[in-house]
């Protein structure tokens, strides 16, 4: 055997020695010829034979080595391991080490195709090490990818393709087509308090929704009829898909009790946290200043709370950008830094709850005051508009404004602001209080208000 041909050879065998350890079924590939792949593995199940089968290309040497792991170049073999009915996997063996390391390729180039990338090679971590130990989780891994190829789920697997998510054998996932040809795509997870709603125009960011986030008929501050959910506008078509969407979903949200139990989504978690906190910035601008004294103040006897601070703030570029930018102009690093100042904790509940009673942020400044009566409302704000007067949503008061109330009358009287803070118990809402007094009522950021034109500059 000619000596640049000794590594493949010893990699091939060490791989199939492996598997055929484990009563897997191993079939070589001529290997005089380079189709991008020199083993078909078919698993086996409790000493009986499944149909799931994988291609493998195995590479063997020093040459594949990189500074964090190993790399296989993709070559030609781009299209035919991204768009296979099977699946392709890359294995290379090191020499030095004897060990065996793996990636999913489909899965890679998949991947980099929905990001708008070319991947040139194969990307293998150190940490994917396949042996004696691994290899039980190495094909239960490979197997659940491999389910994403039958029945229903080749239809599920594409859907995932696009909005880069990996659904569950369980899930329930639901795609329409609007009228603009945007795609949209609603998740249930069997269990979960709260559905995933996923939109092609919207870059496919996911937003967390349940029927209580769902106004068919519009709400306050939007055009009379306009549906949303959550952020989202929708036309009629697509209020009565996702209506139908919450109804054949309901049972799903409630957890079986022969299911294992369902691990807090911490995808959602994160994202429900960003999105408050980009909120509670927006109604309470000087929240970041307030909470940054008070986290100051809370350091002098945490030791633990100080050392955190100091490792954050150590990055000036991004502790510049906290303290500069808007929340949307911001980089990740600088959002860390501003969600630590804000959020003293994240309390979380059962993953059966939905999502706003199963996250529950406690801000490190705490609300002006409690919103019991909120929401029992009597009359409306006024709308009428004269020389001194402005039109702004509840969104932009702030205390000091002069506003203007209609009673159930119509008769009007003005009320000053003495507070607005983000709503703890409606969240998504702002609260305002008036005149000093605990009256007050919850309102939509986009309800409209007539303001009393400050001579002040705001």
């Amino acid at each position: 055997m000619p000596d640049a041909r000794r590594p493949s050879r010893a990699a091939v065998n060490a791989l199939r020695a492996l598997l055929e350890r484990h009563d897997h079924i191993v079939q070589e590939v001529d290997g005089q010829n380079d189709f991008g792949e020199d083993q078909h593995v078919t698993f086996s199940e409790d000493g009986e034979v499944t149909g799931d089968l994988v291609k493998i290309q195995v590479k063997g040497g020093r040459s594949w080595r990189r500074a964090d792991g190993y790399a296989v170049p993709i070559g030609d073999h781009g299209g035919t391991w991204a768009d296979g009915n099977i699946p392709v996997l890359c294995v290379v063996h090191d020499p030095d080490t004897g060990g065996l390391y793996w990636a999913n390729a489909t899965k890679q180039l998949l991947s980099a195709r929905r990001d708008g990338k070319v991947l040139k090679t194969i990307i293998i971590s150190a940490k994917q090490r396949l042996d004696d130990v691994s290899v039980a989780a190495f094909v239960a891994e490979v197997r659940r990818y491999l389910s994403r190829y039958r029945g229903n789920r080749i239809i599920q697997a594409k859907l995932g393709e696009m909005s880069g998510v990996e659904f569950g054998p369980s899930d329930i996932v639901q795609h329409y087509v609007n009228v603009y040809g945007e795609d949209l795509i609603f998740w249930q997870r069997r269990g979960e308090g709260f559905a995933t709603l996923l939109h092609s125009d919207l870059d496919w960011y996911p937003e967390h929704i349940g029927p209580e986030h769902f106004h068919p008929n519009g709400r306050p501050g939007l055009l009379r009829g306009m549906s949303v959910v959550a952020d989202t506008i929708l036309d009629t078509a697509e209020a009565q898909w996702l209506s139908a969407c919450f109804e054949a979903a309901q049972w799903a949200r409630k957890p079986a009790a022969d299911d294992p139990p369902l691990h807090t989504n911490v995808d959602a978690r994160d994202n429900y946290v960003a999105r408050r906190v980009e909120h509670h910035l927006r109604i309470e601008p000087d929240a970041l200043a307030r909470s940054i004294q008070e986290l100051r103040t809370e350091t002098t006897v945490d030791q633990d709370l100080m050392a955190a601070a100091k490792e954050l703030e150590s990055d000036a570029e991004a502790y510049a950008e906290a303290l500069s930018k808007s929340w949307c102009e911001m980089s990740e690093k600088a959002r860390r830094i501003v969600t630590f100042y804000l959020v003293k904790e994240v309390r979380v509940g059962s993953p059966a709850l939905p999502i706003d009673e199963q996250f529950r942020i406690v801000w490190r400044c705490s609300r002006p005051a409690a919103e019991y009566g909120f929401g029992a409302r009597v009359g409306q704000p006024s709308v009428r508009k004269s020389a001194n007067r402005e039109l702004v949503s509840a969104s932009k008061l702030r205390p000091g404004d002069r506003i203007y109330w209609l009673s159930r009358y119509g008769n009007e009287r003005g009320r000053s602001v003495s507070a607005v803070w983000d709503s703890e118990d409606t969240p998504g809402t702002v609260c305002v209080r008036f005149d000093q007094l605990m009256l007050g009522d919850t309102f939509w950021p986009g309800e409209l208000f007539v303001r009393k034109v400050s001579p002040k500059p705001r």
